[in-house]
């Protein structure tokens, strides 16, 4: 299965790359677990530096788990929460400033979307969860965790409704940017109320099955959010310089990130 390799600059990645295709191509499957440090390297004839270095590549990726005392080396696939997390650090950039203004837009073309497949194909099944969802947003009172907690229930209930199964991991990949942005929402009067009812809005359009109706009550949602998030933006950081009510949305630190 494993093949030696010819010996040329960064033998590492080659080794990753090999690893990482015979994970793609199910030769390696999940939970299968990899031969140890030493038989890899006899195996593809480099040092176990080279198989060390490839390993710790592609934990990084998720594509293998390193489990000391637990079996060794662990096949695994990519999960939404890891997607997720590398969304997260690769849109904080320099750590001192989060420009939100690429998750917009994002949004906007893609639950956009989302709306408008899901009254096209949702089932009753779908519709039943929406519903329950909606049921459990009245109750969230002042509860800011169960605020977020049905916020993004709804959201991920409507991607699922697609059935296109990536749309659902495709906003999942966003999932932490998405809590930051609704724990700051949550800091506005009247953040869960004003969420119930957009909601609402959407899921008579998707209920419906009027595909266009429901694009455009995302696309009002969409608007309201924005400005919730600059309401709360500026509450947050009273008395630094702000950017107008029409100019891009970023959050800035000064030198940390604020508990």
């Amino acid at each position: 299965m494993f093949k030696k390799i010819e010996r040329e600059a960064n033998l590492s990645e080659l080794v990753s790359r090999q690893i990482q295709a015979l994970i793609l191509e199910h030769q390696l499957k999940p939970n299968d677990r990899l031969p140890a440090e030493r038989d890899l390297a006899e195996r593809f004839g480099v040092s176990r530096t080279v198989v060390r270095e490839a390993v710790r590549g592609l934990v990084a990726k998720g594509l293998l788990e390193v489990t000391p005392g637990r079996g060794g080396t662990i096949v695994r696939l990519p999960t939404a929460e890891t997607m997720s997390e590398m969304m997260t650090l690769f849109l904080r950039g320099d750590e001192r400033t989060l420009d939100y203004e690429n998750l917009i837009e994002v949004r906007r073309v893609l639950e956009v979307a989302i709306a408008g497949f899901a009254a096209e194909r949702r089932t009753a099944e779908d519709l039943q969860e929406m519903e329950h969802i909606l049921e459990e947003t009245l109750k969230v009172g002042n509860d800011r965790d169960r605020y977020v907690k049905w916020d993004l229930a709804f959201h991920q209930a409507l991607a699922r409704a697609t059935h296109n199964r990536l749309f659902p991991l495709l906003l999942e990949s966003v999932n932490e940017l998405m809590i930051e942005v609704r724990q700051l929402a949550f800091r506005t009067l009247g953040a869960p109320a004003r969420s119930y009812r957009y909601h609402l809005a959407i899921f008579d359009q998707v209920k419906a099955g009027d595909a266009d109706g429901a694009r455009e009550a995302m696309r009002d949602h969409l608007v309201e959010a924005e400005q919730t998030l600059r309401k709360a933006l500026a509450m947050q950081d009273q008395g630094e310089e702000r950017a107008t009510s029409s100019g891009p949305i970023r959050r800035k630190r000064a030198k940390a990130a604020p508990h």
